[in-house]
């Protein structure tokens, strides 16, 4: 595997690995409301709510926000095979979920069969996965048995048999090598895996070693890796493997700090912890409430004052993603290629957050896992207090970052005379600005040199993913950024990335339904 493709491969592996955590944010909510209000505190507080009725209705949401949570490493699984399926991703995916039961079959039939496994004693490393006691790969075995068969479907899934077996041509083909594979994956985790799984466990006791330093290098990498779009490889682990950490909630060992941080959720006498709190993000609200809302208003008064009122439009679009859902990357790219320095700034104060917000015990998750910051903050910290949420910490940090960070924002733009949005040269002359979401779908396609050249397209968060035959004849990053509304370019190996915020979905779908 050359470099371009190495990066291409685990670039989409991070997508893939994101994939299931989307699912997370509405979950979150309904998790975190629920148990916010079932809450000792909310009980005294308002009475009515220990009503049977009303209780039945918060455990019922509570519960369905559960199954999504205890479930990760299905849903792991499934996404996997899609993700690298090249056709026939449905088929694929119900592949992979049948990938997925029989892999833990095998491991907890030999377990069991060898004494290693005792039902009703289960020891540190098995659990009970979809009714099954077995091994607790996680998201690891999800990911496993999702990939063996992603690649066997790509190998198979237009084989031509013979006459005889023709019932079996095509997808019918992938069931007969699959699951003989998956046996034999069982049968290796089976001996594998334990060792592999000790090793996690120390790692992650190393991690949490670290402390404070451990969790200023997490939200200091994580915002160094973004340009290269590698930092969901980074985060997604730490947040649902034992990597980021475990811990007893309830009388029983929870794995993986979404799975922790929800446990103690749902646990009424659970406090929460900095170690596991630090993994979902908690650093992650200082920046959204605070930090990113400095950038986009020192971006605004620093940009011309003919510009003004677009550049506050702009800004009050970039900068509501951040404190809503979390998505900051349509602000960050805004100044990420025209001043690396202020990148390095922000990246560093991204760091710097998370190790604060350890230091003081701020437990509130950022991620959009469990809402994204302000919906967090809510019910995961101003209603969860009686749990340590120590939530008013985000204004004692927060305040003097904001100030920090407009005043450093402001400064450097003024003194080396950055063109952030507004301060462009041309920034007045709007006569080649495409506003028609259509004809600039197809202006995407002819920058990226027609039809002919793209190979495939993607998309995450905020990037549409481009794969294409020949890179020279996609046009210059000014273009994009100028002409088609983007805001930011980012070139790997055989493809492009463009920073599209949340219209990188839509511009995907529809430029698929272009290239039919």
């Amino acid at each position: 595997m050359n470099k371009s493709k190495g990066i291409t491969f685990f670039q989409k592996l991070g997508k893939v690995l994101m994939t299931p955590i989307l699912i997370l944010p509405v979950v979150g909510i309904m998790v975190g409301f629920a148990s916010s209000l079932t809450s000792a505190n909310m009980i005294r507080i308002l009475p009515f709510i220990s009503n049977q009725y009303v209780m039945l209705i918060l455990n019922i949401i509570k519960n369905v926000g559960n199954i999504v949570v205890n479930n990760l490493a299905v849903l792991f699984a499934i996404c996997t095979a899609y993700g690298y399926a090249k056709s026939e991703k449905g088929v694929a995916a119900l592949n992979g979920f049948i990938a997925f039961m029989i892999m833990n079959v095998v491991m907890g039939t030999i377990l069991t069969s060898t004494g290693a496994l005792i039902p009703g004693q289960l020891t540190n490393g098995q659990a009970s996965v979809l009714g099954i006691l077995t091994l607790n790969t996680g998201v690891f075995g999800g990911i496993l048995a999702g990939g063996l068969v992603s690649y066997l479907h790509n190998k198979y899934y237009k084989i031509q048999l013979p006459q005889a077996f023709s019932f079996f041509n095509g997808t019918r083909f992938i069931p007969v090598v699959a699951i003989p594979a998956t046996i034999i994956l069982g049968i290796i985790l089976t001996l594998v895996f334990p060792p592999i799984q000790s090793a996690l466990d120390s790692l992650a006791i190393l991690i949490r070693d670290t402390g404070a330093l451990g969790a200023f290098i997490y939200g200091l990498s994580e915002r160094l890796l973004l340009p290269f779009g590698m930092h969901l490889l980074f985060i997604v682990p730490l947040l649902v493997s034992p990597l980021g950490g475990s811990m007893v909630v309830g009388g029983a060992l929870v794995e993986g700090p979404v799975n922790v941080y929800n446990a103690i959720l749902n646990t009424p006498d659970a406090m929460f912890d900095v170690d596991i709190s630090r993994f979902v993000m908690n650093g992650k609200i200082i920046l959204a409430l605070f930090g990113y809302t400095a950038i986009a208003y020192a971006t605004y008064k620093t940009s011309y004052f003919k510009n003004r009122k677009k550049t506050k439009a702009l800004m009050i679009a970039t900068a509501l993603p951040c404190i809503l859902t979390g998505i900051s990357e349509p602000l960050e790219f805004s100044f990420l290629f025209i001043s690396p320095l202020l990148y390095l700034f922000h990246s560093f104060m991204a760091g710097l957050a998370y190790f604060l917000s350890y230091i003081v015990g701020f437990n509130v998750a950022g991620t959009t896992a469990f809402g994204g910051p302000i919906l967090s903050m809510i019910f995961n910290g101003v209603l969860q207090a009686d749990k340590g949420s120590n939530w008013y910490w985000a204004f004692i940090i927060g305040i003097p970052y904001f100030f920090i960070y407009y005043f450093v924002f402001k400064k450097v733009i003024l003194a080396k005379n950055i063109k952030t949005i507004g301060r462009e040269d041309d920034a007045d002359d709007e006569e080649n600005t495409l506003h028609n979401e259509h004809e600039i779908v197809s202006c995407i396609i002819l920058a990226l040199g027609g039809k002919e050249n793209i190979i495939s397209v993607d998309a995450c968060f905020t990037r549409l993913r481009v794969a294409v035959k020949e890179v020279s004849l996609i046009k210059e990053d000014d273009y994009f950024n100028k002409e088609l509304n983007a805001s930011g370019v980012v070139r790997i190996g055989n493809g492009v990335q463009i920073i599209y915020g949340p219209k990188a979905e839509l511009y995907k779908t529809e430029i698929n339904e272009l290239l039919d």
